[in-house]
């Protein structure tokens, strides 16, 4: 940097050296950008996936417990047979 009186005075690569890294941080911010929204659309589809899985789970526990009745009542029933 130069003074010249009493201006200072940038080298014109100093210039385009600053622009060029504007322009590369603006890009880079961009990209950033994208990469968030992105990332908040995979989070939000797999919250979905996440919510189906335990209802499945939920309905298996369900079916389940069913069964295991269903399982005793005829245990008892076999048994009762068996006794006789």
């Amino acid at each position: 940097m130069e003074l010249s009186n009493g201006v200072a005075k940038l080298p014109v690569s100093t210039i385009v050296l600053i622009a060029i890294q504007v322009v590369a941080m603006i890009a880079y911010a961009t990209n950033l950008s994208a990469d968030i929204d992105q990332t908040e659309y995979e989070v939000s589809r797999n919250d979905s996936r996440i919510t189906s899985l335990e209802l499945n789970l939920q309905q298996q526990q369900v079916t389940l417990a069913r069964i295991d009745e269903n399982l005793k009542h005829t245990m008892k029933q076999v048994d009762s047979i068996a006794n006789k």
